[in-house]
């Protein structure tokens, strides 16, 4: 048998086949390319749907922050701003105020012979001569406090000492407590 078949068809005939061939195989793509889009586009519904939610409750979320940023924003910002003030104040202050560091050194660079120091407070000052220092200890006799006493009003930058003249009370081993006013700025 032979393996070629001859077509007996006339051309006219032959062409209307093939016309009519390519045009159910163009309907059959066309139909198969339209399935396939309405498939893919009823896939993304779940997809769009989600999506869709997820914005609307960030947007919920946002609007839930925004609405309590304004609620507390004022009193928030306030008080970071006073505490700012405050810091910038202080730091100011700092500035121009004496060390307490000059002040025991030089304090501490006065002779002072019989004389034992037991405790200092320091208050530096803020506007002139209004700094305090205190100085608590123990004289010996009552003349080397007497001594200290003066040579601690010596002292440049003390415009004021005062020690109570109850620490005269006692002969020897007499606790005082004198307190420099000044600048304090040695």
């Amino acid at each position: 048998m032979h393996h070629e078949l001859t077509n007996l068809l006339p051309t006219e005939r032959i062409r209307a086949i093939r016309r009519e061939y390519f045009l159910r195989l163009a309907t059959v793509f066309i139909y198969a390319l339209s399935a396939i889009t309405i498939g893919s586009g009823a896939l993304l519904i779940p997809s769009y749907l989600y999506v869709h939610g997820e914005v609307a409750a960030q947007q919920a979320r946002i609007n839930e922050l925004d609405t309590r940023l304004a609620a507390s924003k004022g009193q928030e910002t306030n008080a970071r701003v006073t505490a700012l003030t405050e810091n910038a104040t202080y730091l100011a202050r700092l500035g121009s105020t004496s060390s307490a560091t000059a002040v025991l050194r030089a304090t501490l660079a006065v002779p002072r012979t019989g004389i034992t120091l037991t405790g200092f407070t320091y208050t530096p000052a803020t506007h002139g001569p209004d700094g305090k220092m205190t100085l608590r200890g123990v004289a010996s006799t009552r003349e080397t406090l007497r001594a200290y006493d003066q040579a601690l009003g010596q002292l440049p930058f003390v415009t004021n000492n005062d020690l109570p003249i109850s620490s005269y009370a006692k002969e020897s081993s007499i606790p005082f407590t004198i307190t420099l006013t000044g600048t304090l700025l040695p």
